[in-house]
């Protein structure tokens, strides 16, 4: 069992499983009954250095055309530490995966070893499966990778010290991580001839057997025990217990495993998944009574990934058969094609990755593709990954870049720089990749590495390729059609060498770019596009129920995209606008919404419950719909009163798009604000309040001007002083929290306000729209739809808030200022104009002056 008591990683663990022990041998000597029972359990072989070595020979002998024995290596007491070859000589080995199998472990855990020998035995039978695997595979197995321990000492360590499996020496870790070097490798013979197979073959797997055994116990322990009677122990398949970072990174392949153990009648632990419990990390360790306790550590075993992208495995093994049966599912992988790849082939080819993009080995033999695989592992850290973001459908790109040149390349700010610099590395063939991108939809080259740390790469960074290149990209339809493959603007064709392959499987149609040496080394730059036709509608996007729908305009919104969307005006994440432009080559008058909510709710998007965009575009009028910082984003600022923020950021927001008015064209001077409730409010303010415009500052948009062609609100407040409301609507409640006047209801927050209102009238008079009321004000346009009687001033009113006392109110002034001012409520027996869309659209497609 993988748990070196000797591992200062595992103190605590180890001596938890010692004091078990020790309970457990401690009962067994002071019990006469448990002795007898002991006895019943036949005794486990102890296999002899003699029997093992001469067992080797003698497969060896008897199956030349299948077995080479070879010594990589001398233990102690000048044992071999053994290489067990087994493939199908008469086969060609090009087109071989390679299988290799050590026993790390081996000394006290025994039944790794012997489970070694067990599955040797069985890749020399007559089995199909077997007799399959000797023609598709080299199968390496090292049985006792510690013979002196095995066949001796019964302790991990060889005779200087040195534990192989964690990679321990008398001073500690002995391995050099950075380096993938051992410190004294004379001391570690059995660990330098395991270094130096995988060195060698650099195999696609490398499993290490663990198992039972002796475990180290103390000789006053073990009595006359020498030989174990009856143990068994919590097999487990493909990870281990002390480490959990020794494991395939496919748990299909784990469950391949586990599936052919339990079908022979052996089951096995799934590790922190029975266990039900999550990874340990650094930052999760205050929690690590709930997590699960193996942790990712560098232990021998990874020297085959870190170097050659090996898959790695570990194994527990109570039962040799187990084993045998459990590594029948992990061979059958190899012998056939894996789930979404077209050769037989571990999975072990995918180089590197970004979000479901692929580098891969190159090559359609085995040999060919591990020489790419071991070179490319090597160089992967230099190369960086990318592609068009976002992921468009009946599109799909991938870009590599490998040298210093094609970073800085592809650290563009922006598409059109990004354009300009593919022509500098691909001349004319760069025009394909621009209309590629001119024809959708993506913002930007979305990468990996951030451009600060692209643009600075170094030319000695730079990486030459020699053994060939492949990528992959999955397309998410079973059948596209009208594939374009382009690299670097070239098109391909459909070719296993220099070109591409494209199949369907694992629910993609898998597309695999392959990119010969010759083609390979000549290149730093690899920007790969493919246009392709779905070969189905897929509709995106929840509807909610018709009801919903209706009551939210949604197929109205979604029948008039905005040309922009969340066009930011400020720094807050709530200063942003969408914008509707009007095709138009002259410059077009702009409607500019403001949503309601009582500056504390709702969103930009209402704008198409109360205004239908698509009508005023048909007009030739622009649309803009505001959302502005609300009272409880001022609250948390201290700002006060909270009013002023959603009210300055309406004016912001309008001196912005006047300073896009060029660029946008938009008619500066033909601007109509509107908006409901608050928003209504919010544009009357602006309406009649003189010019915020600063003609001096440094910032150009504050110079804009505030001013309106024209102003309509929906049920707006005219007022904010809450001793005039009370005086023209009796029961008026709203206000107090645009001041700062918390309340769970709005009667809560209006009575403080009222009392204070005479300390905050000068406040109150700033942010009033009827207090900027003067004869220059432009046209005005109020409406109330819910208003359910003929408006009377000191009348109580069924909805004081949105009543049309307010907009009789405003309306009296500013006519008595020679405004015009309209007012429309259900039943006012008027002609005209009666919702803020017929207002705005004659207002302002007005050629006479105001």
């Amino acid at each position: 069992m993988s748990l070196n008591s000797s591992q200062q990683e595992f103190q605590s663990f180890s001596r938890l499983l010692t004091f078990g022990f020790l309970l457990l041998g401690a009962f067994c000597v002071t019990s006469a009954n448990a002795q007898e029972k002991q006895q019943r359990y036949a005794p486990m072989h102890r296999l002899t250095w003699q029997e093992y070595e001469g067992t080797l020979q003698y497969w060896e002998t008897k199956f030349p055309q299948w077995v080479t024995l070879d010594s990589r290596g001398i233990s102690g007491q000048n044992m071999p530490v053994y290489l067990v070859k087994i493939t199908d000589n008469s086969v060609s080995d090009a087109d071989k995966q390679i299988c290799l199998v050590t026993t790390l472990h081996c000394g006290p855990e025994r039944t790794g070893s012997s489970g070694a020998m067990a599955f040797i035995e069985w890749m020399l039978s007559d089995d199909p499966l077997a007799a399959e695997t000797r023609r598709r595979q080299i199968i390496l197995v090292m049985p006792v990778v510690n013979p002196l321990a095995l066949f001796h000492t019964d302790r991990w360590r060889n005779e200087n010290g040195v534990e192989m499996y964690a990679g321990l020496d008398r001073k500690g870790k002995l391995w050099d991580v950075k380096s993938l070097t051992i410190r004294n490798p004379q001391d570690a013979p059995e660990l330098v001839a395991v270094l130096s197979v995988v060195d060698q073959y650099q195999p696609e797997i490398h499993a290490d057997f663990h198992g039972t055994g002796l475990q180290e116990y103390p000789p006053e322990q073990l009595g006359s025990r020498r030989t174990y009677h009856g143990q068994i122990m919590t097999e487990i398949t493909g990870s281990a217990y002390s480490n959990n970072a020794l494991r395939p990174w496919d748990w299909r392949v784990t469950e391949a495993m586990i599936d052919a153990g339990n079908a022979a009648g052996f089951p096995s632990d799934r590790f922190e998944a029975d266990a039900q419990r999550t990874f340990w990390g650094a930052e999760l360790a205050p929690l690590g009574t709930k997590l699960w306790q193996g942790k990712p550590m560098f232990y021998t075993q990874h020297y085959s990934y870190a170097k050659y992208h090996t898959m790695i495995a570990t194994h527990e093994v109570a039962w040799e058969q187990s084993i045998v049966a459990r590594m029948k599912g992990l061979l059958k992988i190899g012998n056939k094609v894996w789930n979404d790849e077209r050769q037989a082939s571990y999975p072990v080819n995918r180089i590197k990755n970004f979000v479901g993009h692929f580098v891969t080995a190159y090559g359609n033999t085995a040999a060919d593709r591990r020489r790419s695989r071991v070179e490319l592992w090597s160089k992967q850290s230099q190369f960086t990954l990318g592609f068009l973001y976002p992921q468009t459908d009946g599109r799909a790109s991938l870009v590599c870049a490998t040298t210093a040149a094609a970073k800085r390349a592809v650290a563009a700010t922006d598409l059109r720089e990004l354009q300009l610099n593919l022509h500098d590395q691909f001349g004319d063939d760069a025009g394909n990749i621009t209309k590629f991108i001119e024809a959708g939809p993506e913002i930007k080259l979305a990468m990996e590495t951030p451009a600060s740390k692209l643009l600075t790469a170094k030319d000695s960074d730079d990486v030459n390729i020699d053994n060939g290149i492949s990528f992959r990209l999955r397309l998410p339809y079973r059948k596209p059609t009208q594939l374009d493959v382009r690299l670097n603007g070239q098109a391909l064709k459909p070719s296993a060498t220099d070109g591409y392959e494209a199949w369907f499987a694992d629910g993609f149609t898998q597309l695999h770019v392959n990119v010969p040496p010759a083609k390979a080394s000549k290149t730093g730059l690899y920007f790969i596009t493919c246009g392709y036709e779905p070969d189905e509608f897929r509709p995106t996007g929840w509807m909610p129920p018709a009801a919903v729908q209706q009551r939210f305009a949604t197929a109205i919104a979604d029948a008039s995209p905005a040309t922009f969307t969340d066009v930011p005006y400020g720094d807050h994440f709530r200063q942003t606008m969408d914008v509707w432009l009007a095709e138009s080559e002259e410059p077009t008058p702009l409607v500019f919404y403001l949503h309601g909510g009582g500056w504390s709710a709702q969103d930009k998007t209402d704008i198409h419950q109360h205004l239908d965009v698509r009508g005023f575009l048909d007009a030739g009028i622009s649309v803009a719909s505001v959302n502005y910082r609300l009272l409880q984003d001022a609250n948390a600022a201290e700002i006060g009163p909270p009013v002023q923020w959603p009210l300055s950021d309406a004016a912001r927001a309008l001196q912005f798009l006047r300073s896009k008015a060029s660029q946008w064209k938009i008619d500066k001077t033909r601007i109509g604000a509107c908006g409901v409730s608050a928003g209504g409010c919010s544009s009357l303010w602006l309406a009649m309040h003189d010019d915020m415009a600063e003609p001096n500052s440094d910032d150009l948009i504050s110079r804009e001007s505030t001013r309106l062609w024209c102003a309509a609100g929906k049920a707006p407040q005219t007022s904010l002083d809450p001793q005039q409301a009370r005086e023209w609507i009796p029961n008026y409640e709203y206000g107090g929290r645009a001041f700062g006047f918390a309340g769970a209801t709005r009667p809560d927050s209006f009575a403080p306000y009222l009392a204070a209102r005479d300390s905050l009238l000068p406040q109150i008079q700033r942010y009033s729209p009827i207090e900027h009321a003067s004869d220059d004000d432009p046209r005005i346009f109020m409406e109330f739809p819910a208003q359910d009687k003929a408006p009377v001033p000191g009348e109580r009113q069924s909805d004081p808030t949105h009543s049309a006392v307010s907009g009789l109110m405003l309306q009296r002034k500013l006519q008595a200022l020679g405004v015009e001012a309209d007012l429309r409520y259900p039943g006012d027996s008027q002609t005209g104009d009666s919702t803020m869309q017929q207002f705005l659209t004659k207002q302002l497609k007005r050629t006479d002056l105001k």
